[in-house]
């Protein structure tokens, strides 16, 4: 029985220790991380290794091949070939039973119309837009673990803001109870103040959970058991960063942005389309040569049962007199997808013009109300230090000093916040021009 404890409990050991660990991070650490276990970069890199294989395959099919096939045929039984000549029978042809084929052929496409060109250029501009997806989905995921990990830091910055509060009311509640045992305040005062703790204690769950919550979500982006305990080390700093004018910024974003780079190589895929689709007005072109060692050698009359080498090459000329406008339709639906393509094009600048703008804004805005909101902290804690000092020499009421208390810690919250937009701001804003780590 005890042994079996004992199992037990070294089973039980790592997955305890495991679950206790924590895990210090850096906001480089973590979009290093990312970068390394994101899954959406793992699948892109996985599309442009099956693309980079269908240009292979392309450029393949623009080569000679060569085929080997061999086979054995048994043959059932039949009276052999004779003729009767002047009253005797010869046979002309023997019945061979066993039959052995070894061809060696090559095939050589000489003309397709410039298809088989134009097809490989298209997989390859396929690979290429595939690259730059992968590149949308590596901004994507720097920009998805900023965000979580500064939405986090902000979050924990504005409960110790709370937990601070909570001290200052806290020793408020001492005063007004002391002030009511000696008959200077009232049990409604003290009330007050009482409900105020409590609701500042519900806000403290509250924003407990919301840090547990963005802690899990930011281990799923960097590929960590959800059950990890993150220390987050990086803190916000308000770090004036200038961007060029907004002209600038959208000619930025018009050259960098992979999405657009993606769709200009699909654009140009499907122009390759087209010229795959016309290849059929012209005829087809292709070589072959063949090696045959077989037995018996068709060729060889009459049969012999012996293995016997022949040979033949020869062009083969095809071309479409009539198949009902096939071809005619087949480029008609090609000059479409390219018609979709250059609509999506310009779809996708307006929306990266509206993004930009929107982000560029932000930004701006988000840069103004820093100094405003730290203004308003300075401000609200001179107001509470003025405000408790009056309080305990008993010249304002407890309802005073409790709106002193709130409003720093509004200020103090607003202030954490301003930083976090700055921060999300700026982030967006390079995001948006794909000029992260630039």
């Amino acid at each position: 029985m005890k042994m079996i404890l004992l199992l037990i409990a070294l089973f039980s050991l790592p997955a305890i220790l495991f679950a206790q660990s924590s895990y210090q991070l850096t906001i480089d650490n973590a979009v290093d991380l990312a970068l390394k276990n994101a899954k959406s970069l793992k699948l892109a890199e996985s599309k442009i290794t099956a693309a980079q294989a269908r240009t292979n395959e392309a450029n393949a099919q623009l080569y000679p091949t060569l085929r080997l096939v061999s086979g054995y045929t048994r043959l059932s039984e039949v009276e052999p070939f004779k003729i009767n000549f002047q009253g005797r029978e010869f046979e002309v042809s023997p019945t061979i039973l066993n039959n052995y084929q070894i061809r060696l052929g090559l095939q050589y496409p000489i003309f397709t119309g410039f298809r088989l060109e134009n097809n490989a250029k298209m997989m390859e501009l396929n690979t290429k837009a595939s690259q730059e997806d992968y590149e949308t989905e590596l901004a994507k995921t720097i920009f998805d673990v900023k965000n979580a990990y500064w939405s986090i830091k902000n979050l924990e910055l504005s409960l110790q803001s709370l937990q601070e509060n909570i001290r200052q009311v806290q020793a408020h509640l001492q005063d007004i109870e002391n002030f009511y045992k000696n008959g200077l305040a009232t049990e409604n005062e003290v009330l007050k103040v009482k409900v105020q703790l409590s609701n500042l204690e519900l806000t403290k769950i509250d924003l407990e959970n919301a840090i547990r919550i963005g802690k899990i979500n930011l281990c799923i982006l960097l590929g960590l058991p959800t059950q990890t305990e993150l220390v987050l080390i990086s803190q916000p700093e308000f770090q004036e960063k200038e961007f060029s004018d907004l002209n600038k910024l959208l000619e930025i974003a018009y050259k960098q942005r992979p999405e657009l780079l993606a769709l200009t190589f699909r654009k140009e895929a499907s122009q390759k389309a087209i010229s795959m689709a016309k290849s059929g007005w012209l005829p087809q072109i292709s070589f072959s040569a063949n090696y045959q060692y077989n037995r018996p050698n068709q060729r060889l009359m009459p049969a012999q049962d012996k293995f016997y080498g022949t040979w033949d090459i020869g062009f083969t000329i095809s071309y479409d007199i009539w198949n009902w406008m096939t071809t005619k339709y087949q480029t008609q639906q090609a000059e479409e997808s390219y018609r979709q393509a250059e609509i999506s094009y310009q779809q996708l600048k307006d929306a990266i013009n509206m993004e930009v703008s929107q982000n560029y804004f932000a930004f701006i805005k988000a840069k103004e109300k820093i100094n405003v909101a730290k203004q308003s902290v300075q401000q609200a804690e001179e107001n509470y230090r003025v405000t408790n000092e009056k309080f305990k020499n008993g010249v304002v009421s407890s309802s005073e000093l409790l709106d002193a208390e709130v409003a720093l810690l509004n200020a103090k919250v607003a202030y954490n916040n301003s930083i976090l937009e700055y921060e999300i701001a700026k982030i967006k804003l390079e995001k948006s021009i794909n000029n992260f780590g630039k």
